[in-house]
This record gives structure tokens, sequence and C-alpha cells, in this order.
């Protein structure tokens, strides 16, 4: 095994009967931001437990920095903040107190762990509310108080299950900003499972879609997005506005807005090739500000797959 922050090949979990996990191969990279997203009961729970030494599988390999997490779990701990959904926090405590104690146990002395608490909580944007207790935090709050908590010592992977989850804008923008900013500056590797799909798409830098306990699509965001959509979409903005009369018999069965002179084409309804588009507009003389493939979102993307799976099983 190497030593990637995280590497998973053809790894199988079972409970009773059923198998959550039917042979997942996974890697996150350092500085990389891992998205995973699925349905309730697709393995991304389950996923996240066998890397953390908390369920043992049946078949396969499991690595977190080159260390089996079940049966070497002491190597990999210090080097790893984990975020689950439900935060644990102590509702009676100030949110610098909780990050004091937790600073502890990591062995950060009482000086260093006020100086670490105090940064993080200016991270996580709640100046102002350190010694608020944490029962009368919003759930945002609670999860920004959680995050800072993973982050106390300085971990090389994150790992975060459904941070998103029921929360206020601001929570999501800190989200948002923190993960790829410790990926770029000091190369942490972040996996994260969210429903959220809209978050995912915006943050990471590769997305996996687990279906029925196996990745049914993985791949860089920008690459997922065009190559597993089930649509080839393209898009052209004319100079010159054309009549739609025009433009339909020229591209049959495309839609044409003509008040802004832009054709969306499906090239597989309309029984086209790109380079049978590009043919037509070079004979007919028509200028065009751009051309380009329609993006579709992760949404779109999603269900696409996850269809083409349920019609193949």
């Amino acid at each position: 095994m190497t030593s990637l922050p995280i590497e998973l090949r053809q790894v199988e979990k079972h409970f009773g009967a059923t198998r959550a996990l039917a042979g997942i191969d996974l890697h996150v990279k350092p500085g990389e931001v891992f998205g995973m997203i699925g349905p309730n009961g697709s393995g991304k729970t389950t996923t996240i437990r066998v890397l953390l030494g908390l369920h043992r599988p049946e078949a396969g390999s499991v690595s977190v920095f080159g260390s089996d997490p079940w049966s070497e779990f002491s190597h990999i701990g210090p080097r790893l903040g984990v975020m689950l959904d439900d935060p644990g926090l102590h509702g009676a405590l100030t949110a610098t107190e909780h990050l004091e104690f937790f600073g502890g146990l990591l062995g950060l002395s009482r000086r260093g762990a006020r100086r670490r608490a105090r940064e993080l909580l200016v991270a996580v944007g709640l100046t102002g509310r350190e010694r608020s207790r944490l029962k009368t935090y919003s759930k945002g709050m609670q999860q920004r108080v959680a995050l800072a908590r993973c982050l106390l010592g300085e971990p090389q992977l994150l790992v975060l299950d459904e941070p998103f989850d029921g929360v206020d804008a601001e929570t999501r923008r800190v989200i948002q900003r923190l993960l790829p900013g410790l990926a770029t500056e000091r190369g942490v590797a972040t996996l994260v499972t969210s429903h959220n799909h809209h978050e995912i798409e915006r943050m990471c830098d590769r997305i996996a879609i687990i279906h029925q306990g196996r990745i049914v699509a993985c791949g860089e965001t920008a690459v997922l997005l065009r190559s597993n959509s089930g649509r080839d979409v393209l898009v052209i903005e004319l100079s010159e506005r054309v009549p739609s009369t025009e433009a339909s018999n020229v591209f049959p069965g495309c839609l044409y807005d003509e008040a802004k002179g832009v054709l969306r084409m499906d090239l597989q309804a309309c029984g086209m090739t790109r380079e049978q588009v590009l043919k037509k507009i070079l004979d007919r003389r028509l200028s065009f500000n751009r051309i380009e493939e329609e993006r579709q979102s992760l949404e779109d993307v999603y269900f696409s797959v996850t269809e083409r799976d349920r019609t193949s099983c």
C-alpha cells in the first residue's frame, strides 16, 4: 500500500445479508478536496466508518497514510480531523472551554490550547460568541464549533460527514472558504460527504457518486459534469440575429432564443455531430460570438448516473 491520505481497494462490508459496500475503489490525494455523494443507504457513512477503523471490511484493503485503521489507528489519529453528523458538543460549556478541553486531550499546553481556540473561533466566524454556552448556539454555529474542534491538531486529513446538513448560509460559506484554503496552503486532504450537490460541486476537486454500495462515477469535477450527464448540448451565441424560421430550417430540433440570438442544441436529439453543426454555420456564413458545451449541474449528472445504474441491475 502507498502512503496516500486515503486508499481503498476492492473494499466490501456486509451487515448480515446486506452488502453495504460492494468492492469500493477510492483514493484521496494530499491537497485535494474530495466529495462523495449518494442517497441514504448508499454506503457513504459505512465508507467513513471503515476509514476510521469502526468497521472491519470482509474483503479488500484500507489504507490511511499507509496504515490500516482497524489495527494501526494510533499511527493515524494524530494526523486526522473528524466531523460527524452529530457534533457531540457539551451544551453547558462555552465554545472556548470546549476547544480548550479538546486541545488538552491532544496534548496542547493550556496556553497553546487557548491560543489555538482563539485562532479557530476567528477562522470559523464566531468572534463575539466565544463565551456563550453552546446550548444557545444555532445548528450552524454548532457545526462551526465542531469544524474548529477537528482543526485543533492541525490535521493532514479531514473527514467530514454531512457538514452542510441543516446549516445556514453563513456556515456554508465558512466551510466553502476554509476547506479549499487548507488544501492549497497546507496540503490538507479532505473527504466530505453530503446530500447538498450544489456545495459539493462548488468546493470539490474530484467527486465520487456512490450507489448501492458501489462507486458508479468518479472523476475531476469538470470532467465528471461533462462526460456523465448523458447529454451532449451545444450553446451557440450568434453575432447577428436571424429569424426563428431560418434557425429552425438550418438546425431542425434546436431551441432558439431569437431575442438573444442563442441556439441551444441537444446533438443526440437533433441527430447531428459537432462537426456537422460547425459546417452548417460556416456554409451559411453565420458569425458567432461563442460556441460552448452546456455545463450540466452535479444534480443532473447524479440522477442520470444513478438511473442508468438502476436499470442495469
